[in-house]
């Protein structure tokens, strides 16, 4: 069975992906950015088509579709692509400059942000999210888990859930001795850094947080 976890980079996918790896449930998945990697410095032009994805996902298997407020996801992609794939890109621009420019900031995750809204209520995918994972984690993974058509036990349940505390995952990333790159640091660059929701308080000035509310139909 093909099973898919969708979601926009630094959602929080990190979080999910490392407590189905402790249980072994994790390569029976593949997760991916919907063509939004962020990895590469050809920057090709974003594709936004409904249809195509329509298309190509209404018969492909149980998908999961990952949200997380898009403040924190601009936050933490500015400085992944400043850090992590520094080399990639060599953005120099500050971050009010970030979630301002065509290519990576707020107005890309708008669209990609309606074209999933508008999937989850075709029933094409599952909507989980990052806010509602902090609050139950256990019950998110387990919803998630069902829908894909993964069986967890109870004990199994707990155990991912434990492994995958922030302060866990740092120490594993830390080490340097996790087998895939997605948990391992890059360029002097961590991937598991602050795993709070509103953080985005703590680095956007007011003038920026009001520009994002306003894309996105907010209230701060």
């Amino acid at each position: 069975m093909a099973r898919t976890f969708i979601s926009y980079p630094k959602s929080g996918r990190s979080w999910l992906r490392y407590a189905l790896t402790a249980v072994g449930k994790a390569d029976s998945i593949a997760f991916h950015h919907d063509g939004f990697e962020f990895n590469s410095s050809a920057m090709a032009p974003h594709d936004f088509s409904l249809d195509a994805r329509v298309e190509r996902y209404r018969q492909a298997g149980p998908i999961v579709y990952l949200e997380r407020d898009p403040r924190d996801v601009m936050v933490s992609l500015y400085h992944q692509v400043t850090g992590r794939y520094g080399h990639a890109f060599d953005f120099d621009g500050s971050i009010s400059d970030f979630i301002r420019h065509p290519w990576f900031g707020a107005e890309p995750l708008h669209r990609f942000r309606q074209i999933w809204a508008t999937l989850c209520a075709r029933d094409i995918a599952l909507k989980v999210t990052y806010e509602e994972a902090h609050r139950d984690f256990g019950g998110v993974l387990s919803r998630l888990t069902s829908h894909l058509d993964i069986a967890l036990t109870p004990e199994e349940l707990a155990r991912a859930e434990e492994a995958a505390c922030f302060d866990n995952m740092r120490k594993v990333e830390q080490s340097g001795t996790f087998p895939k790159n997605w948990l391992r640091p890059k360029n002097g660059s961590a991937k598991v850094r602050r795993g709070i929701v509103g953080g985005f308080a703590d680095s956007l000035p007011d003038r920026d947080i009001a520009y994002l509310d306003q894309i996105f139909e907010l209230d701060s």
